[in-house]
């Protein structure tokens, strides 16, 4: 094997690690509701990493958008996102109402550690079908345009900048 197959071979290792992730989550989830955790665990990351460097998270460490690339890259229709769809104010009322939606859900119904689970592999679930039908639609990647994670992470950034 030469140098360009090895680098070649590399690169693939983190698409399939986010394909076997978000289909873990989003399959297992269902029957091991504990895998919401894991979601959790995304969270806390891009909000650590956050403080550091905006939106490093997206790039390097996100499952979901390696996983579109990786899915969706051959079969998507390669539209550009229409400017309204990822104009600032949608992107923070979308954050701000994924976050209503958990804390509501979590309070309402979140007496024992797996329904909490249950409700973060929810909330994932409901993100990764929207994320793959504008990916499909759209460009692969359309969803890390508005993803409430992304706004999140920006808006944190720019708290640490002032």
């Amino acid at each position: 094997m030469n140098r360009t197959d090895s680098v070649i071979q590399h690169k693939k290792w983190p698409s399939v690690l986010s394909v076997v992730f978000v289909a873990i989550v989003s399959v297992g989830g269902y029957f091991f509701p504990f895998l919401g955790f894991l979601v959790i665990m995304l969270i806390i990351l891009a909000v650590g990493l956050s403080f550091r460097y905006t939106r490093y998270f997206c790039g390097k460490v996100c499952p979901n958008g390696t996983y579109l690339t990786a899915v969706l890259g051959k079969v998507s229709r390669k539209h550009r996102l229409p400017p309204w769809l990822y104009a600032p104010e949608l992107r923070r009322a979308l954050c701000g109402f994924m976050f209503f939606c958990m804390i509501n859900l979590i309070a309402r119904f979140g007496q024992t550690w797996a329904q909490i689970g249950r409700i973060f592999w929810a909330i994932y679930i409901l993100s990764v079908g929207i994320s793959s039908l504008l990916g499909f639609f759209f460009k692969p990647r359309a969803w890390c345009a508005l993803c409430p994670m992304g706004t999140l992470q920006e808006t944190l950034g720019s708290i640490k900048k002032q």
